[in-house]
């Protein structure tokens, strides 16, 4: 039992009841990406999308970063944070920083719980700075990256300690000037990294 767990039997309190008024939108969806729950400050800021696909609220121009948005949750990938626009109750499309982490029930893919932070602007991937280059390795990380495979995965799969995949990871963000795998991935993406 973690340690959340103890706590919450210890107080006795109504988590699912507390998250529904959360002043921060917040949403719950299957390892297929269909919504299953919203709270109150999600139904009043995109409309109530409950029993529909969360790609489906996307803004159109946002393919790449939808798709791998799409491939880390049913990959049930890392905890991310992306910043992608979505469709607002209004119809109009607005930037939000999407935090996602993976829902496992006996370390099978069950669900992703997200929660949704409107932001002023879209920051766009940037390009790597000139004269920054990936070694082989990083490239070979970067890749799995896109492929949604989590640090685990990853170290199986290059003969590397989770340890040293993180460090290639971080290398990886600091030379593309991103700070997340996934940002890491559309800006590689953006720059021609991913063409191999």
């Amino acid at each position: 039992m973690s340690a959340l767990d103890s706590a919450l039997l210890e107080l006795g309190g109504d988590l699912a009841g507390a998250l529904e008024h959360v002043a921060v939108p917040a949403v719950l969806l299957d390892e297929g990406g269909t919504i299953l729950w919203q709270n109150e400050a999600s139904v009043a800021f995109r409309g109530n999308h409950v029993g529909s696909v969360w790609a489906d609220h996307v803004a159109p121009w946002e393919q790449l970063t939808k798709r791998d948005v799409a491939t880390l949750i049913s990959r049930g990938g890392d905890a991310s944070d992306v910043t992608i626009q979505v469709q607002t109750a209004s119809g109009s499309y607005s930037p939000i920083q999407l935090s996602t982490v993976p829902l496992r029930k006996g370390g099978a893919l069950v669900g992703v719980f997200g929660l949704c932070y409107p932001t002023a602007r879209q920051p766009q991937a940037r390009r790597p700075a000139r004269g920054a280059t990936l070694t082989n390795r990083q490239l070979d990380v970067l890749h799995l990256l896109a492929d949604g495979a989590s640090t685990g995965e990853i170290a199986s799969e290059l003969s590397l300690s989770p340890t040293t995949v993180r460090n290639h990871i971080a290398n990886v963000l600091a030379v593309l000037g991103v700070h997340s795998r996934l940002q890491a991935v559309v800006a590689a993406s953006n720059a021609g990294l991913l063409n191999r």
